[in-house]
């Protein structure tokens, strides 16, 4: 069995106790306006052209034999992502590191011998493994193989998710997590939907029969215009404090760290513009959260 693996964060420390190996799994049902990680949405590997590094060679041109490449007026080069295969041969060719692949296919065990480099750091921090993504739970078999292989290593685990998939897909994975991270981006259906291009329906369902499993952290990230009224602030409190194994609401800002990546994949990102909210306003939103009784922090 093979996962499309999108990257390995080693010597994270937001992303679960202690000093932890992050893995990104590639797939994503939802499509965030805010999305920090586009190039984890696809199912499939792809080109991202880092114009900075590029010398205008042309050796991408000669490699690419569907013609796929291009160089525009101003010298870019331009991408043909309807024709392109993602064959990596113009990749192989850039001598400059201009042109990657975000995901690359690896089986549970290969990428258990990749995260047991840091088994020194788990033990001295009590830290260990996370899985997000994209969204893991897309690739529920892998995921589920790769977990139980890090729980026969008597490793902490951790899995980040939308929760928005069928409960068996979810279901299976969560035996062998000790913590798991939860993203509410809106508690109304019909906003969330605009927001994330899926209703929260399945998610609040899931979320629920997953808080009797493990440890569970909810986090709200909160996008300025979006979902971060009182009203919806205010919501997601309450929901998460019905939860049987909450530990606490995390209100994560919004930030623009990943905005350049659309440019990078030749997509456009819809919340050009759009700056991240003040201390203030977090404090604000803090407070909200706190006053419906529950553990609540800014950040992760």
């Amino acid at each position: 069995m093979h996962g499309l693996v999108l990257d390995i964060h080693r010597f994270a420390i937001h992303d679960g106790p202690g000093i932890r190996t992050l893995v990104l799994m590639k797939g994503c049902p939802l499509r965030c306006l805010w999305c920090s990680t586009p190039e984890s949405q696809a199912t499939h590997p792809e080109i991202m052209y880092f114009d900075l590094y590029c010398k205008k060679c042309g050796r991408c041109l000669q490699a690419c034999l569907l013609g796929a490449i291009s160089l525009s007026t101003s010298d870019r080069v331009v991408l043909n992502r309807k024709i392109c295969t993602q064959c990596g041969q113009c990749v192989e060719e850039c001598s400059n590191n201009a042109l990657r692949i975000a995901g690359s296919f690896m089986t549970a065990a290969q990428l258990l011998a990749e995260v047991q480099k840091d088994q020194t750091f788990y033990r001295r921090s009590q830290g260990g493994i996370t899985v997000g993504g994209g969204e893991p739970t897309a690739q529920s078999q892998f995921v589920t193989a790769f977990l139980r292989m890090c729980k026969e290593k008597f490793l902490q685990t951790a899995l980040e998710t939308c929760a928005y998939t069928k409960w068996e897909n979810l279901e299976q994975i969560l035996p062998y997590v000790d913590l798991l991270y939860v993203d509410i981006k809106h508690m109304d259906a019909v906003a969330h939907k605009r927001i994330t291009g899926v209703s929260n329906r399945v998610i609040l369902h899931n979320v629920e029969k997953a808080a009797r499993f493990c440890k569970i952290i909810i986090r709200l990230p909160t996008v300025p215009g979006l979902n971060d009224t009182e009203e919806n602030i205010r919501a997601t409190a309450l929901f998460a404090g019905r939860l049987k194994g909450l530990q606490r609401l995390e209100l994560l800002p919004y930030h623009q760290f990943g905005v350049p990546k659309y440019r990078r994949l030749g997509r456009r990102y819809k919340l050009d513009g759009l700056h991240p909210p003040g201390e203030e306003h977090m404090e604000s939103c803090l407070q909200i959260a706190e006053s419906c009784g529950i553990n609540v922090r800014i950040g992760g």
